[in-house]
């Protein structure tokens, strides 16, 4: 009864407290997803109409407005103008991810405009199907199955599958199948995902013989033709909202889904025809708003040009007439011409006339780097001996043969005062096979042209890596310093060539960080030819692994730890929560997070003290590892004052924001705020796994964009570079040296 009493007495005395407080202000007018069950609604929207309010729109979350309030917008119509055309990145070989723009939907609103950002793709057949289905999703089952059938002259006919009792659902999706499957061509078209798990769950209800996966696929959601591609002027993407922008109309002005439940909900208890009625109209009427705005999309996708309600998100309309379209035609050349390359493109004024187009010469222009080069004059001559034995059929020796072969290798020496250039010819006569026909090069001689020795590609691969030069700057270096031309391609196969050779360094790289008690792994965000994706780091502090993924799931993580059985050290994200081994939670994410917050909120001093209880604890702490180290013998003692903490401070009823969300964040990982006192030498801070993958951030800036095609290939030798800094070693000499393994390379 005690403890019971300790917990009720400062409930009872906030309720007490605010029973005797005057009454407060009323808060900020913030629409959300659960006005629709409030009774005040009606006159809490009109307001929000009235003020133009930012939460109007749908998917303005509290979070997304807190955003705009700091910035200084507060209205629908001041949120449209910080919409600005983007251009898409040409190099970019896939289309990026298409997300809800709320500047571009505000800016739709304020001109009343449809807005794209590319053409619906819905393609059309001769007959189609418009489904709709009403359920209640608490008791889990269907009532009513809604099926607008269309043919090619537009004349229309309603099918209603209704359900009495639950009892009747089997009976109304036998239907329904069959009705589908007499068109068995057609798309069947519906807004949302509510029909597609409807579908699912009724075809695991009811087993029978009818090609389920067939109608699956001819499922057609018209909501992701719309979806961050086309912005209509309305606060929501529901099909109430665009179906009344359209023309659509309901019979009932209460007409909704949650409306419908009660409407099911009268008839239920009373039997009455009129909600019945209700039902099937408001069904109906759905299913005919669904076809009026396919039919709108078709109609957009075949004239977005000519309508004057229509216009491009990032490409606006330009409307001219024909003396103007003239204008700015030769006013967009003159301004061609100031381009520095003009020179090379020779853009004409005169407009070209059919015909007039002269052929151009097929290959590189002269002096090009791609062109074929020759060798350059050989600053020593080598011969070396003839092959003996047919590397085809063995124990078959060759016949010498008069047939002379040659190499030129152009390279780079080093020695401890610098750097110079050498050019080495290999010469020396095949070898003839009697049994196979064939003649084959000596031994030392693996091309018959020229190449690059080991020297040079490392210098190459070390001013890419290391230095992170652009391409052009190491072509140009090259020629300025040692007089040698070569193409940015050849660059792009020195490091491709280099990263197969180290594959097998990367993996001894794998085997010892899984050897090591702790792993740090943090990951970032690059730009893969306009495709965002994500590069994961792993690191023990002394060796360095970094692996690409198309997105920001933790799956890498799991395979790479899958077996590991020592401490993973990350910040916060909640991809790492799941990986099935020990982990330390950053400790400076945590304090930076709490210092901001601090630095904002001035005057919480609900949080103020929160933090305070925070810093009593962790810099005591942090004395002991600066001056013993991590050691568990000296910091085990702590252990009783975490739990103290816990027990006085963070399992207290707070009621200021911030202290909740931190309330949240120390129970949810108080497993893992603290493996650094219970086990020796496991680092409180992912510092290690910031500093491996930061080089890569730096080069993000530089570059841009990264090849998809190279972009693992760099990141192994990335990996290697890193481990090379992490143990104090020369990554040139390394690259030099043809050695694997970076521990026994001294």
């Amino acid at each position: 009864m005690e403890s019971s009493y300790k917990t009720l007495t400062p409930i009872l005395q906030d309720l007490q407290e605010l029973i005797q407080a005057k009454p407060p202000e009323p808060p900020s007018l913030i629409l959300n997803k659960h006005c629709p069950y409030c009774q005040f609604q009606h006159l809490c929207q009109t307001q929000a109409e009235k003020e133009d309010n930012l939460s109007l729109l749908d998917r303005a979350s509290a979070k997304v407005l807190q955003h705009y309030e700091k910035k200084g917008i507060f209205t629908v119509k001041q949120l449209s103008y910080l919409y600005k055309p983007r251009r898409r990145n040409k190099r970019a070989k896939k289309a990026p991810l298409r997300l809800h723009k709320l500047e571009l939907q505000a800016l739709a609103i304020r001109t009343n405009k449809i807005y794209l950002h590319e053409l619906p793709q819905l393609v059309r057949k001769r007959v189609e199907l418009f489904l709709d289905i009403e359920g209640i999703p608490d008791h889990q089952y269907e009532y009513l199955i809604g099926l607008l059938v269309c043919d090619e002259t537009n004349l229309c006919k309603q099918y209603s599958f209704w359900a009495d009792t639950r009892g009747d659902e089997a009976q109304i999706w036998q239907q329904f199948t069959e009705m589908v499957n007499q068109y068995t061509d057609a798309p069947i078209y519906h807004y949302g995902d509510y029909e597609v798990r409807a579908i699912a769950k009724l075809a695991r209800r009811y087993e029978s013989d009818v090609d389920v996966e067939g109608i699956k696929n001819r499922l057609v959601n018209v909501n992701t033709y719309i979806y961050g591609r086309v912005y209509f002027p309305v606060y929501s993407n529901g099909l109430k909202a665009i179906g009344k922008f359209i023309g659509a109309t309901w019979t009932s002005s209460e007409a909704s889904g949650l409306q419908s439940i009660v409407w099911r909900s009268h008839w239920e208890d009373a039997q009455e025809a009129k909600y019945r009625d209700l039902l099937l109209t408001y069904n109906r009427e759905d299913c005919q708003a669904l076809k009026l705005l396919t039919d709108k999309l078709s109609k957009i996708k075949d004239s977005a040009d000519t309508l004057s309600e229509v216009d491009f998100a990032d490409q606006p309309k330009q409307v001219a007439n024909e003396v103007g379209a003239e204008l700015h035609n030769q006013f967009d050349t003159i301004l061609k011409i100031a381009h520095a390359d003009y020179d090379k493109k020779k853009i004409s004024l005169r407009q070209c006339k059919v015909g007039d187009e002269t052929k151009k010469k097929l290959g590189a222009r002269k002096g090009h780097p791609a062109q074929t080069k020759l060798p350059p004059k050989a600053n020593k001559v080598v011969c070396v001996p003839t092959r003996v034995e047919c590397p085809e059929h063995k124990g078959e020796l060759l016949v010498e043969s008069e047939r002379i072969t040659e190499c030129t290798i152009i390279d780079l020496v080093f020695d401890k005062t610098g750097v110079k250039k050498t050019v080495i010819k290999y010469t020396g006569k095949k070898g003839f096979c009697q049994k196979c026909r064939r003649n084959y090069n000596p031994l030392e001689l693996k091309t018959n042209y020229f190449a690059y020795g080991q020297g040079f590609q490392s210098w190459v691969v070390y001013h890419r890596l290391f230095l992170r030069l652009p391409y052009r700057v190491i072509v140009q270096a090259l020629k300025d310093q040692f007089g040698e031309v070569i193409s940015e391609g050849s660059i792009v196969n020195f490091l491709r060539s280099f990263g197969d050779f180290y594959s097998e360094t990367e993996q001894l790289l794998v085997k010892k960080i899984l050897q090591s008690p702790f792993v740090h792994a943090d990951e970032t965000k690059i730009n893969i030819q306009g495709i965002e994706q994500y590069v994961w780091v792993f690191t023990d502090g002394a060796h360095v692994v970094l692996k690409l993924t198309a997105n920001r799931e933790a799956d890498i993580v799991h395979e790479f730890l899958s077996d590991y059985a020592g401490t993973l050290i990350s910040d916060f994200y909640p991809g790492y929560d799941s990986v099935k081994c020990k982990q330390q939670k950053c400790w400076v994410h945590l304090i930076r997070d709490m210092n901001d917050d601090l630095w904002k909120s001035p005057f919480d001093s609900e949080f103020e003290e929160f933090v305070l209880k925070i810093r009593n604890l962790i810099v005591p702490i942090l004395e002991i590892v600066e001056e013993h180290g991590l050691k568990t013998k000296k910091l085990s003692k702590f252990n009783t004052s975490v739990n103290q903490l816990y027990e006085n401070t963070i399992t207290k009823i707070y009621k200021s924001e911030l202290t909740l969300k931190y309330q949240k964040r120390f129970l949810r990982y108080r497993s893992s705020l603290f493996t650094f006192l219970q086990e020796d030498n496991i680092p409180w801070n992912n510092n290690a796994g910031e500093r491996a993958i930061r080089h890569l951030a730096v080069q993000r800036k530089i570059s841009g964009t990264f090849f998809e095609s190279l972009a693992p290939q760099y990141l192994l030798l990335l990996g290697i570079m890193q481990t090379c800094r992490f143990q104090d070693k020369s990554l040139l000499k390394f690259l030099l040296s043809k050695e694997k393994d970076i521990d026994q390379f001294k």
